[in-house]
């Protein structure tokens, strides 16, 4: 039984999508003690499964048709210092720095050669059932010398081939249940690592726009700063304002000087942390589209776009979703399908098992043996006189059976032992189960929550943009002070900054709602993609 019974999705280099409805999992056994208790790993249901967001969906967006995301070359054109150069002062964009930490992210490669290990934990497990044979060929000189200087010299040559195959062997099972097992849980961290790369390129990708937003804000905050500065410099000297504004200015124009700074530095920091990811330097990448809208959530057949009780579906942190769209919808995707929460069922499994090969190990094994043997020799020990050539033909065929009586408590401890160990990997799982159903509902807030905090700020911007100008003709004609203008300006580029990063993390948070229902798909990172000029 595979883990996957398909990977549907050749589109994206490691296939994000289609996998969820292939993987299918059996039932753990009930036939042990009742007091160590029992499992039961249940498959995802298909049909109960909230139907799939898009991020078309999420965002409202047209994007490109969704085509393949081209694949990387097996071998990278990055180790060579004469092709890195041209891609270093390229204008990359998401899928572009995607491919290239595909092939070069450590992590990633990492869970690749794991997943290849884990792969021959299957054989091994299956080995313990299968014929074992061994060969044991010798070959003996003898010199002997006898009374009066009498020698000789005579040979033995002999070899035996022993064939043995398990007929009755419990804990063999186990072990061979177990390699499966731990075979498929390699399969499920490797697709939980594929995941995990687009979450962090795309993290990565969004933390370089939020510091690249902010050298710019800070830049222009100061810039503007400057001017009204200058202006109460001037109006100082012609005695129309006091020296208090001039120094406010000075001291606030200063502030904006570090932030510009500081934000400089935390480009650095960011960049690092996507060249990181690739192999290689990164100088510049496309910004998010200007004013991008991901005010709309689905195209739903609601004839209002707005909740049972009156509130615009982009205000509503927990909005009236379509039938199969709801928060509890996604938190049943995510515990039915989630690759951590996979790999703790299998886990509950292998811990059943080992408490299982502890209990057979009190049991009988039952082995058939067969060997084939010959013997040559020309002489013996025994023997002074020489004597032809003799040959021998030694072939059995048997059942042999092992029986424990005693092993000191040994055996006893072990069981013990594991039914704790099994009674761990339950409590293991179902606080995966939970965390993962955490998860999936801070994502789930996040995303909606975030169109409410973007479709609010987008209106403060507007606001502070016209409290600027206000002040700023309140100041020109005596009817405010410089402070007043200043403080406007701060709110207006905070609230900026503000805004460009809520954009971020509502897009960061649709992609991590997906990532935790497991269908995080190639699609989602091409339409995300297509926000980007």
């Amino acid at each position: 039984m595979n883990v996957i019974k398909s990977l549907s999705l050749p589109t994206l280099i490691f296939g994000l999508a289609g996998l969820l409805p292939g993987v299918v999992f059996g039932q753990a056994s009930n036939n042990f003690p009742a007091s160590q208790g029992s499992v039961t790993v249940s498959p995802a249901n298909n049909s109960s499964l909230p139907k799939t967001l898009s991020p078309q969906d999420l965002l409202k967006l047209e994007v490109p048709p969704q085509i393949a995301i081209p694949m990387l070359p097996v071998m990278s054109n990055l180790t060579d210092g004469q092709n890195r150069k041209p891609l270093e002062g390229r204008l990359m964009d998401l899928i572009t720095l995607y491919q290239e930490a595909a092939f070069n992210d450590p992590v990633i490669n990492s869970a690749r050669f794991n997943l290849v290990a884990g792969k021959e934990l299957y054989w091994q497990g299956l080995s313990v059932l299968l014929p074992q044979v061994s060969a044991n060929p010798t070959g003996t000189r003898f010199y002997q010398h006898g009374d009066q200087g009498v020698s000789r010299v005579f040979d033995q040559r002999s070899y035996t081939v022993t064939l043995t195959q398990p007929v009755f062997n419990l804990t063999g099972i186990q072990l061979f249940k177990q390699g499966d097992l731990n075979s498929k849980i390699s399969d499920l961290r490797f697709l939980q690592a594929q995941q995990d790369l687009v979450i962090r390129v795309s993290q990565a990708y969004f933390d370089v726009l939020t510091a690249e937003d902010n050298v710019e804000l800070f830049k222009n905050k100061k810039g503007l700063i400057k001017q009204q500065l200058d202006i109460a410099k001037a109006k100082f000297e012609v005695g129309t304002a006091t020296i208090v504004d001039a120094n406010d200015a000075q001291a606030r124009f200063d502030v904006a000087n570090a932030q510009e700074i500081a934000a400089h530095a935390d480009l650095v920091v960011k960049r690092g942390v996507l060249e990181q990811l690739i192999g290689h330097p990164v100088k510049y990448i496309k910004p998010l589209i200007k004013d991008v809208s991901i005010a709309g959530v689905v195209t739903d057949p609601r004839a209002k776009n707005k909740d049972s009780k009156g509130i615009p579906i982009a205000e509503s942190v927990s909005p009236k979703l379509p039938p199969g769209q709801g928060l509890e919808d996604w938190i049943i995707q995510t515990e039915n399908a989630n690759y951590a929460v996979l790999a703790g069922q299998l886990g509950v499994q292998i811990a059943e098992s080992n408490y299982k090969a502890s209990l057979a190990a009190n049991y009988p094994s039952v082995n058939l043996v067969g060997t084939v043997g010959f013997n040559q020799s020309n002489g013996s020990a025994v023997n002074f006189n020489p004597y032809v050539w003799q040959n021998i033909y030694n072939n059995t065929i048997a059942l042999q059976m092992a029986l424990p009586i005693a092993s000191g408590g040994y055996n006893m401890s072990v069981i013990r032992q594991n039914a704790a160990l099994f009674d761990k990997a339950k409590s293991d799982y179902d606080n995966l189960r939970r965390t993962a159903a955490q998860n999936t509902r801070q994502a789930f807030t996040g995303f909606y929550g975030g169109l409410a905090t973007v479709k609010a700020l987008e209106a403060a911007e507007k606001s502070s943009a016209t409290a600027v100008e206000s002040s700023k003709l309140g100041y020109n004609v005596g009817t405010l002070i410089n402070i007043d203008v200043l403080i406007a300006l701060d709110t207006l580029f905070t609230t900026r900054a503000s805004l460009y990063k809520a954009r971020y993390d509502t897009i960061m948070n649709a992609l991590r709602l997906k990532a935790q229902a497991a269908n995080l798909s190639d699609e989602d990172l091409i339409a995300i993609n297509a926000l980007l000029r």
